[in-house]
């Protein structure tokens, strides 16, 4: 019997220090999508982020580096096969590693909330029966509160990206391995949350800007 897929004793970070740019000059169409990046120094298992602009759904993602060479290396598990979800010569841009993480302990609530489906209906004179149909999906966000802790190092990375506006990466790992990343922007409310006989707590929202991904343990 296959086992429960439960959130018990899963460890939280935030990204706290990302490397240089590092200039992809092209992106295969292939399962797995290769990078061309001269010189790139990335190891395999290396977590970068990416920045496409003519990919949508790779950019500001998270990736995992693999059979690196000198100047490629793949984007794990990205099938870039289909030419209209990834036009050809559309995945050049960026990326950066994510060289540190500040862990968050003692986090009471984790949830994500949007990403379901955006519809509209029409209706036809011959037709009784209205139709629904599907236009994309609703914005994601990552929501979240951890334990008041004003002088610990996971509140300042916290109210470090909340300050910057700029991307971030929140990481999610699980008992079994695998790895969860959710890259957006960063709301961090430094007023904690106070009710009498409750634990006092910090509203975390993260807006995702990319797509989820997540990764099983390295082989």
């Amino acid at each position: 019997m296959a086992s429960i897929p439960l959130p018990n004793g899963a460890k939280v970070a935030i990204a706290t220090t990302l490397g240089s740019a590092i200039v992809v000059s092209a992106v295969t169409n292939a399962n797995p999508a290769v990078a061309t990046a001269t010189a790139h120094g990335l190891s395999d298992g290396a977590i970068v982020v990416a920045s496409a602009p003519g990919w949508s759904l790779l950019d500001n993602s998270v990736r995992r580096v693999d059979d690196g060479t000198t100047n490629n290396f793949e984007f794990e598990g990205l099938n870039s096969t289909s030419t209209d979800r990834f036009p050809a010569g559309g995945g050049v841009g960026s990326v950066r590693a994510i060289t540190a993480w500040t862990q968050i302990p003692k986090i009471p609530t984790f949830e994500s909330t949007g990403g379901d489906a955006k519809s509209g209906t029409t209706s036809y004179l011959d037709d009784e029966q209205d139709k629904e149909y599907f236009t994309g999906k609703n914005p994601t966000r990552l929501n979240f509160t951890v334990s008041y802790a004003p002088d610990s190092p996971q509140h300042a990375a916290m109210l470090a990206a909340d300050e910057s506006g700029e991307l971030t990466v929140v990481r999610l790992v699980l008992k079994s391995g695998r790895t969860l990343y959710y890259p957006g922007t960063l709301f961090f409310n430094p007023i904690p949350v106070t009710n009498k006989d409750n634990e006092m707590v910090n509203n975390v929202s993260l807006a995702l800007q990319g797509a989820f991904t997540s990764y099983g343990v390295a082989a």
